[in-house]
């Protein structure tokens, strides 16, 4: 009985990773960012999917933001999308809710010229005002176009 059970287990677990497993074209189409502002505050990513670089467009894309400290500032997240010869700053999304909450912001990009990069900025604001940000490229890079 202790054999069937562990084979039945085994099975289970191989069909697990069988149905999670991606094909190299699935995994070219997914991309990952995430920034922390220093010191602690604002967190922010984004994850892509359906799309690689020199593509026109993102068909799907989420951006996570958290307040990561209780300043009584609130955070905010953008989507940059680096074009050949320019950045397009998409606009802010905020989070009012405070220390230790989260927010997820679904989106896509749909206009524009063949897309090579792209990035987000995570920020802290006191009002409108901008107190500290970060910025992160699904690429690797951190260097801040503004």
């Amino acid at each position: 009985m202790k054999n069937r059970t562990k084979l039945a287990l085994a099975t289970t677990a191989s069909a697990l990773l069988i149905g999670f497993t991606t094909s190299p074209s699935q995994a070219a189409a997914q991309a990952y960012a995430t920034c922390y502002t220093s010191p602690a505050g604002a967190s922010g990513s984004v994850s892509t999917s359906g799309w690689k670089s020199g593509d026109r467009s993102i068909p799907s894309l989420t951006m996570k933001l958290y307040d990561e400290a209780p300043d009584n500032h609130h955070v905010r997240i953008r989507l940059v999308v680096m074009y050949a010869d320019t950045h397009k700053y998409f606009g802010w999304h905020h989070n009012y809710d405070g220390w230790g909450t989260y927010k997820e912001f679904p989106s896509h990009v749909s206009q524009g010229g063949n897309i090579f990069d792209v990035g987000i900025q995570a920020a802290v604001f006191e009002g409108d005002r901008r107190i500290d940000h970060c910025t992160k490229w699904v690429s690797g890079g951190s260097k801040d176009p503004s």
